[in-house]
């Protein structure tokens, strides 16, 4: 899969691209919200310890079809992305294998949406 990660803290940003490769992902790593994305197959995010993230999050969710899977410390974090219908992962006790069982998972939906025409963007098939 094709992954972006947006995650504050450097040291997570570095085990996250490490350990994503590491599963045979492509990912690219960002330190705060883009303007633009490219057409990935994942986004992780960590909403920011107040959950000051989840309104560019709901922006994404309206603007482009790709699945978010939130990964952070906070319980709080977990209850808003419960409340936008997103799966949630807690950052400790970090698990690679639940993330990488987790991303799989996410492959497989993938895999029964529908695959955009010649003549569709890849948004349009949405």
């Amino acid at each position: 899969m094709y992954i972006a990660v947006i995650e504050e803290e450097p040291l997570i940003r570095d085990m996250l691209h490490h350990a994503l490769e590491l599963g045979g992902h492509r990912v690219d790593i960002y330190g705060t919200m883009p303007e633009q994305f490219r057409l990935y197959d994942l986004l992780i995010v960590e909403p920011g310890e107040f959950g000051q993230g989840f309104p560019a999050i709901s922006q994404l969710m309206r603007g482009y079809c790709i699945p978010i899977l939130i990964l952070t410390f906070y319980e709080w974090n977990v209850c808003m992305a419960r409340e936008y219908n997103l799966p949630a992962i807690h950052k400790m006790p970090f698990r690679l294998t639940h993330l990488l069982r987790t991303i799989g998972r996410f492959s497989q939906f993938k895999a029964r949406l529908p695959q955009p025409q010649p003549h569709q963007s890849p948004l349009e098939a949405c």
